[in-house]
């Protein structure tokens, strides 16, 4: 038996008496042990404990701030990606103007700019090293772009009555034609068999406005006899433009003719409206370009589609490089000198 008494410090106050007896002696010293057991346990562990929760919360920190990084690295890509479309886009402008004015052009093709996938399995460092390299390319060619279209700036500021006689608008307007045959080999409608066409057939309504490609002389408009050419009898009404003595556009199965031989027209000015005459099989615009910048007297037919500048086509880089790349064309009838008409100089 184990006997606690308690003497309060004032003397007023009762002494607190407690018995312990051997069991309860026995369970207050195991569990006494117990505590201290862990207490001890505790003390050994701590380090680890501390140790792996500062380490998990070092942890947490930096994957974070890697996905803080892989965002901020996710919009940096996404910027040059928009910066590459944008400059790929003015590159084409560049190489179109360039092969319109007849200049020597820049190279076709993607420019040098890094186009690859961000893999998920490189590491940050290798990502951020692609981006820093890919916006160093893109700098490099956006400086080289400048550069071209500096030179087309000064080279059109020299000559801009020259440019004002290259063909390079739509003869109808973009929202109410559709291109129902392209320049090149295609299957004739009447013939049903392949032959080269020299032009474009732009499907619009009849009476749609025909206009100017640019400044010229007006050359022919009218039907063209027959007994002088069944192959120009059969675009009907056509009005013949030459621009410069550098260009000729023809413009085929109109429906009315508003201009005359002789006439002197504008960029962007009325001269017809589209019909169906002569052999078509439907009412639309045939569009002719023809130059002799290649073989000079001889004025061969080119894809129309390279020199309009204010439409844009589907998949015209390989319309330039195609058209860069081959100047051969046969099987196409010659201009009879009234379309040509009086050159100057001659």
């Amino acid at each position: 038996m184990i006997e606690i008494q308690i003497h309060p410090s004032d003397i007023r106050r009762k002494v607190r008496y407690f018995f312990f007896d051997r069991r309860r002696v026995m369970i207050g010293i195991g569990l006494g042990s117990l505590l201290l057991l862990f207490v001890v346990a505790s003390m050994a562990v701590a380090p680890s404990v501390i140790r792996r929760v500062h380490t998990n919360n070092y942890l947490y920190g930096m994957r974070q701030e890697r996905a803080a990084e892989r965002e901020r690295l996710k919009r940096n890509v996404e910027q040059i990606r928009i910066l590459q479309q944008a400059l790929d886009a003015h590159r084409l402008e560049v190489a179109k103007l360039t092969t319109a004015y007849g200049l020597q052009g820049p190279v076709l093709g993607h420019g040098g700019v890094m186009t690859g996938e961000y893999s998920n399995r490189a590491t940050s460092t290798q990502q951020i090293a692609q981006a820093v390299a890919e916006e160093r390319q893109l700098t490099v060619a956006m400086q080289r772009l400048q550069q071209q279209v500096d030179s087309l700036s000064t080279y059109e500021a020299a000559n801009a009555q020259l440019i004002r006689h290259i063909p390079s608008i739509l003869p109808v307007p973009e929202d109410l034609f559709v291109l129902t045959s392209p320049f090149g080999i295609r299957i004739s409608p009447f013939t049903k068999a392949s032959d080269f066409h020299k032009g474009l057939d732009l499907a619009a309504p009849v009476g749609t406005q025909v206009v100017a490609s640019a400044d010229g002389v007006v050359t022919f408009a009218g039907r063209f006899p027959l007994p002088q050419s069944v192959a120009w009898w059969r675009f009907g009404n056509v009005v013949v433009i030459n621009h410069g003595d550098r260009f000729i556009t023809i413009y085929g199965h109109c429906d009315t003719v508003r201009v005359t031989a002789g006439q002197t027209v504008n960029q962007g000015q009325p001269i017809a409206t589209v019909g169906s005459t002569g052999w078509s099989t439907n009412s639309h615009l045939h569009y002719e370009i023809r130059t002799d910048l290649q073989h000079p007297g001889i004025f061969e037919p080119v894809d129309p589609r390279i020199y309009i500048l204010n439409y844009q086509w589907t998949d015209e880089e390989t319309l330039l490089i195609r058209a860069r790349s081959s100047k051969k064309y046969e099987n196409f009838d010659p201009l009879p000198s009234a379309f040509i008409g009086r050159r100057r100089g001659v």
